[in-house]
């Protein structure tokens, strides 16, 4: 799980460690005119011959918002340089700001991260639009007020960490060009884009006391478990047994054979959604659909539409859980 960095003297670690990295790799260092619609400003750029980053803190005299700015963009040797995309660090947790680091709670791993927020001016440029046509992979961030979704751009400090970034920039590049030809004001990329504001819209309802719940109900996992345990073995018949493995919270055996199967999730994110399903799937392994399959969920917690179809497409019964001190109550449906 990645939680985002949010006290300036380690924000400030972070950066050092990223320019260490971008300033041995892109060695050649000038004075140029930046330019960012509506605005440019003459800065000290890095390059390599084809990619240019600039290092500048903004002021609260200067920017609503203070922030370290970091404009990239592709380099030529002449003229202005347009920034393709600003990968801005701010010293608050504002998420007006698309840039932010995190870190991996396992490994301690630091990451530049970036909400897809690329901007131009530009009809069809905006951070939905290079979503929807980048498709890169989201994570999850844990921090502030909620869950922020967000693409890794690199490690601040990794052998991969230079050639990442570049990766992005030409990302932003490559996009603002197809914009440019029209390719992201089309019908299919509109309704791409669509798609993509449900799926934001979807984490904008997760806010602090929701987290705070689900680290609850993971920490509840096992109860809720021995509840769902309890309220089948009153049913139990004598030639049926229930079971648990590595791969399976629960499970029902009669004669050897699988007959029901329960997977137990903390929440009704789309993620924890896909991966109960792929669970109760794989582990049926009857294949005759005579094996009835259970997910175990969050009462209060609504399921998006398209995941309640797959769902009954894929005969998925619901049963809902909520916490009363050191109870569990189920909704129990019909075997």
């Amino acid at each position: 799980m990645l939680n985002l960095i949010d006290t300036t003297i380690e924000k400030i670690f972070a950066q050092e460690k990223l320019e260490a990295r971008l300033q041995t790799a892109w060695r050649k260092q000038e004075k140029r005119v930046v330019v960012w619609r509506p605005d440019s400003r003459r800065i000290t750029v890095h390059h390599n011959g084809r990619y240019w980053y600039g290092s500048v803190p903004l002021s609260a005299k200067e920017v609503s918002i203070p922030r370290h700015w970091y404009p990239f963009g592709e380099y030529r040797e002449s003229g202005d340089l347009d920034a393709a995309v600003e990968l801005n660090i701010p010293w608050s947790n504002d998420k007006r700001v698309s840039g932010f680091f995190a870190r991996d709670a396992e490994t301690g791993a630091v990451y530049l991260m970036h909400d897809g927020g690329v901007g131009g001016g530009r009809k069809g440029v905006g951070r939905i639009p290079f979503l929807a046509w980048s498709n890169p992979e989201l994570v999850p961030v844990a921090g502030g007020d909620g869950t922020r979704p967000a693409v890794v751009v690199a490690p601040v400090d990794g052998s991969s960490t230079v050639a990442d970034v570049a990766r992005f920039v030409q990302l932003a590049i490559d996009f603002k060009e197809a914009a440019a030809r029209g390719e992201t004001t089309t019908p299919q990329a509109l309704t791409a884009q669509r798609r993509f504001g449900q799926y934001f819209d979807e984490f904008s309802g997760k806010k602090r006391r929701r987290r705070l719940e689900e680290v609850e109900y993971i920490s509840r996992h096992g109860d809720i478990v021995r509840a769902v345990h309890d309220w089948r073995e009153r049913t139990l018949r004598s030639n049926e047994a229930i079971f648990k493995d590595g791969y399976v919270d629960l499970g029902v055996q009669a004669g050897g054979v699988l007959r029901e199967i329960y997977e137990v999730k903390s929440s009704c994110e789309r993620q924890a959604l896909y991966t109960a399903i792929g669970q109760v799937v794989v582990h049926d392994d009857t294949r005759n659909g005579a094996c009835k399959r259970f997910l175990v969920l969050p009462d209060g917690e609504a399921i998006p539409a398209d995941v309640a179809r797959a769902l009954a497409r894929a005969d998925i019964s619901l049963i809902r859980f909520t916490l009363h001190g050191e109870k569990v109550r189920l909704s129990q449906p019909k075997l």
